[in-house]
């Protein structure tokens, strides 16, 4: 398999991201969590969703009662985009 050099580009792009949205999450916690709202929002509801139902997202509920705020980390979110994106180009044919 090769690469086209804008793939790699784009790839080390993602992984900058990346690392820097899981850095941010060390550094303060408390700014990584999002609701769902601003998950779909960000992300598509439809995607946030298909995430979730494949076991790739744990989202955790904000208090005991099932109409308690979901909360994502905005960080898992990113990361989950970005290996789906990855595991597309790695194994295109």
């Amino acid at each position: 398999m090769e690469l086209e050099l804008y793939q790699i580009k784009n790839m080390c792009m993602d992984m900058s991201q990346l690392g820097a949205a899981h850095f941010a999450k060390l550094v303060t916690p408390a700014k990584d969590s999002i609701s769902q709202r601003e998950a779909y929002r960000i992300f598509g509801e439809a995607r946030v969703k298909r995430w979730v139902s494949q076991d790739l997202l744990n989202p955790i509920r904000s208090g005991n009662t099932t109409r308690s705020k979901i909360i994502y980390s905005l960080a898992e979110l990113i990361t989950v985009e970005k290996a789906i994106k990855m595991h597309a180009v790695l194994n295109a044919k």
